[in-house]
This record gives structure tokens, sequence and C-alpha cells, in this order.
């Protein structure tokens, strides 16, 4: 018998129609330049979504037989899709209660120059016990409780800074606290003094902590409503996870709430704040906190947040630097700024931590801080420990300390929208820092040719929380602003693919989550996001910038609220 091209054909045809159709998905995407963000991964155009997972990623052709008489189908108009975005370090529920308050939008103000908008704030407020100012830019910000005094001398006044780590405060505020010259400094921080002992209002780290801990606190249902409030801002720039880093009982209990009503729209991994003291009570209120998050697919509740030193800015200088901050001429000085928490204090507490199922995320600014980190993970890996571990922020690292990520698989955090020059990585450090340790500012490319496992943040309240401006930063390592300032160590520029991975992949390894979400793939949940364009091999910095999602889904639902720019406060 001949058997002819026509006859196999036709037999092809018929067994394709005896075979069972796919069963109808509940969405399917077609018509995208579908970035899967799997490596080596096929190009894609479609996937189709089945109670809020992947079931299928390929192209439009095969993509047809997904789609039933009640499928949802996604055009995406040939615009690139992408994995939902994820922050690796964020502090979304205490930004959030800072959403429409009393703010210095980070702007480079001397206390003069703040004075009138701090009035007006005061004036728009007359029945808080505290006036909080919000975003005062701390790099060379100086103010004492005189100059604060002249602004507001009857209700406390609190000017926070935008690096979360320095305050300022008038002398009702002092009083209120009971910061007196007898008032020791905390471990973790610094109370200004004069030189007659008194304390001056700027208050340093830990010791911010002092006026906060005696300001009234807000209500659960305004920590709710914030939250409300702050998830659509998220949805808009396109972040569908983040890592809460830094958490507390209340903010707990806020997110806690929130689920149980069914209105959290985001997965959020939790790191709950500690100083590190390594006592069963400690572990004791670690544990319990965990206890009471709800289970299922929206949280993950086993990372302790540390700090191992706190800011490099002059004239804080908290952050730990393995050779001396310079002085004011450039010569090298005395202090190295301050590790929070001693070598063998950290050592026992990330010890002990993994014996309770606790994963450990460490906030570390200088090489000093980093290399204590990093000893600190070796020597619990040469344990046995299999703890997820990861450090934060990472503003300067000893070169010889880089292939150690990899090594000793820690994840990297970084927060590359601080990577352009402006008076933070510039003018507060030089000269006490000096060119050769200005030029290895917020490492990019170094981490990633080290292998080292790159995850994007954005430690909003700090920066905006918008990761395509990061992203921008992070390839051409400008500052849009000030566009006559040169690049900031370019050398250390990522390419678009790289950073794309960071807010990826990336940081879904780095919080333990690479199985669920970071990548379209089937089996994954269902989180992404459409974007407004196309992304090429030729798309510039400033067009990242300006790039926004028109669409974003979580878990097959779309979560978009209004299609469009988003804001980062």
């Amino acid at each position: 018998m001949r058997i002819t091209a026509g006859f196999l054909t036709s037999l092809s045809l018929a067994l394709a129609a005896c075979e069972p159709a796919p069963p109808s998905a509940d969405l399917v995407l077609r018509n995208g330049d579908v970035r899967t963000m799997e490596e080596a991964a096929a190009p894609a155009t479609a996937f189709a979504v089945r109670d809020g997972r992947i079931l299928f990623v390929g192209d439009d052709a095969r993509a047809e037989g997904w789609i039933g008489p009640d499928t949802q189908v996604v055009d995406a108009g040939g615009h690139t899709v992408l994995p939902g975005l994820i922050d690796s370090h964020i502090h979304a529920a205490e930004g959030a209660l800072a959403l429409g308050g009393c703010t210095l939008r980070n702007q480079q103000l001397t206390v003069q120059q703040a004075a009138e908008p701090i009035r007006g704030c005061i004036a728009a407020d007359t029945s808080s016990a505290w006036i909080v100012v919000n975003e005062v830019n701390p790099a060379g910000f100086k103010a004492d409780r005189h100059d604060l005094d002249a602004i507001e001398s009857r209700r406390p006044l609190f000017l926070w800074g935008a690096d979360g780590h320095t305050a300022w405060v008038n002398s009702r505020a002092l009083t209120v606290a009971g910061i007196t010259r007898d008032t020791p400094d905390p471990e973790d921080g610094r109370i200004e003094r004069d030189a007659k002992g008194e304390a001056t209002g700027f208050l340093i780290d830990g010791a911010t902590g002092l006026a906060l801990s005696v300001m009234e606190q807000p209500s659960p249902e305004k920590r709710i409503e914030a939250l409300r409030r702050v998830l659509p801002l998220l949805h808009d720039v396109g972040i569908t996870s983040y890592f809460e880093a830094n958490t507390d009982e209340a903010t707990v209990n806020a997110y806690s709430k929130l689920a149980s009503l069914d209105e959290l729209s985001a997965r959020v991994t939790m790191a709950f704040e500690s100083t590190g003291e390594n006592t069963p009570g400690e572990f004791s209120r670690l544990e319990t906190l965990r206890k009471q998050l709800p289970g299922g697919p929206l949280f993950r509740a086993d990372f302790i947040k540390l700090f191992a030193d706190g800011v490099m800015e002059h004239p804080t200088q908290t952050a730990a630097l393995l050779a001396p901050y310079n002085d004011a001429q450039g010569k090298p000085g005395e202090s190295r700024g301050k590790l929070y928490l001693p070598p063998a204090q950290l050592q026992a507490f990330i010890a002990e931590a993994g014996k309770r199922g606790f994963n450990i995320h460490v906030h570390a600014i200088g090489d000093a801080a980093v290399r204590e980190t990093l000893d600190a993970f070796a020597q619990a890996r040469g344990a046995g420990s299999t703890q997820l571990f990861s450090i934060a922020h990472l503003q300067l690292v000893e070169p010889s300390d880089l292939p150690r990520f990899k090594q000793l698989d820690v994840g990297a955090s970084v927060q590359l929208l601080w990577a352009q020059p402006d008076n933070y990585s510039v003018d507060a450090l030089t000269p006490w820092l000096g060119d050769e340790r200005l030029s290895r500012q917020y490492p990019g490319h170094s981490l990633v040719a080290a292998g080292a496992t790159v995850a994007g943040g954005s430690d909003w309240d700090v920066s905006s929380f918008n990761p395509f401006e990061a992203m921008a930063t992070a390839m051409s390592r400008r500052n849009p602003e000030q566009p006559e300032r040169a690049p900031l160590n370019a050398d250390e520029a990522l390419t678009l693919d790289e950073i794309l991975a960071a807010y990826t992949r990336g940081a879904a390894r780095l919080i333990g989550r690479e199985r669920e979400i970071g990548s379209l793939t089937a089996g994954k949940f269902a989180d992404f996001i459409v974007l407004d364009r196309r992304l090429t091999t030729s798309i510039t910095a400033d067009q990242i910038r300006i790039t926004r999602p028109t669409r974003v889904f979580l878990g097959g639902h779309e979560v978009t609220t209004q299609p469009g720019p988003g804001s980062g406060r």
C-alpha cells in the first residue's frame, strides 16, 4: 500500500480531533510580549489561567484551545507582559500612615527655609498632641532645639528624617520624652549633645525611639484604613508582592484583620522587628507574632529583621566602616561608625533563630556591617543552617566580600534609586569617605558579576516605591533632576534584563517564594502586569522611568484601579 502525504495529513487531523480539548481557562492573555523571566525560556505571546494559577504558556494559536464561553480574554496589544513586580524591602504599613501628613518632600532645605511650610502644617493641625513633619532631607541638615522652639514651642515638634534614622525635636518634645543631660545613649543610637552636655534635639537611630514611644499611637482602624489606601498605589506601579521589613505587633494585627475581611490584594512576606536580644522572652514574642498571621497564599511570616548599623551621611555617620571616616579636610579621622550588634551576639541570635524556624534579613550600609553580617552567616552555614539569609541596602561592600554572597547563598536587596548623584551620595559623603570608597557606592554590576541573587527594593517611605524609577536609575546611574551631575559610578550600571530579573525572580528567591511567584510559568500564581509599551532592546532609561502598567492581576484577578501613571507618595 502506498502511503501518500495527503493520507498522513488526514490521519493526523483525525487523531487530533480525537484528543480531548483542554478544559476552559478562567483567563487567557494573548497578543503579548510575554517576558516569563525564566532563564533560557522560549519566547511566548500568551498564557492561560485557572483557579489563580498559570496552566499554560506559549503562543496565541495554542492558547485558543483554552478559551471557552466564560473565559476572560485579555488582549495585551503587543505590549510587554511581566510577572507582578516584587519589592524586596519596603515599609508599606508605616509609609501608609504618613500619606497625607505634613511633609517637606525630601527637599534640600535649611531650617530657616523649612520654617514656613512647618508653620503652615502647625496652623492646619490644631488637634494633634505632637506635630510630626515627615521627609526631612537629613543630608547636611542642621537644626537644634532652639531653632525648632522658634517655630513651635507649645506642642512637641518632631522632624522625621527621610532616611528613617534621624529626627530633630524641640524643647517641649525633649521634656515630654524625658530626655535630659543624664539620659544615656541607647545601644543602637545617639542623643546629640552640646559642649555643656545638654541634648541639642538631634536624635539618631535608636534615640528616635525615645520620642516615638511617647507619641499617641494610631488606632487599629487607622492602620487598616492606611493599608486600604496604599495597596492601590502599589498596584498602580506594578507591585503585587512585597517584603514588609521591620514589622511590629500593631502592623501584624492590621494585616491579619485586612486579610480576614478579604481585602488584602497583595502577597506579603513579613520580617518581624527585633533588637537581636537572644533571650527566651524575645523569641517567645516573635513566635507569638508569627502565629497571629493566617496561613494561605497571601502571607509568609518567618523572617526577622535586624540592624547591623545606621547610615553613612554626614553628620549622622552611624554606618560601620572598615576604615575610619575622614574629617572635614579629607584626612583619616577616628570614628568608624558603630556595629549595633556585637559579632558574638549576632551569631548566637542567628543560630537560635534557625532552631526556631526563622530566616534572617539584615540592614547593613557600611562595609564593616556587611562583613560582620556575612561572617555571622558563614558561621551558621558552617553549622549546617539552611535558613534564608539576606542583606538590605549594601551602600558599601569591600570587593573581597562580593563573592561571599554566592558562596553563602545570601540575597542582596538593593535600593538602586539611591544610586544617583545627589546631596546624599555626593555632598554628604565628600570628603568624609574619600575618592576610593566613593567610587564603590551602591554596587549593582559587581554583585551580579559575582553571582549574587540580586533583588530590587525601595525602602519606602524612605524613597519612592515606583520600581520603574529605580530601574531607570540602575540602568543610567544618573539623576534626572540634576542632569548636570556625572553618573554615579557608571560601571556599576545594570542592563534592563538584569534589573527586571531583580524585581521578579531575584526578589522571589530572596523571600523564599520562587516556587510561587517571580516568573510566568505553569503552576505558579497568575500575578502579572501589562505595560503601556513594548520593551525593546533600544529602550532608554528615560523611557523606562515613565513606563507604567495599564493592567495588574493578582492570582488571575484584576486589581488595577486606575490605569495609568502611579505615584510614589
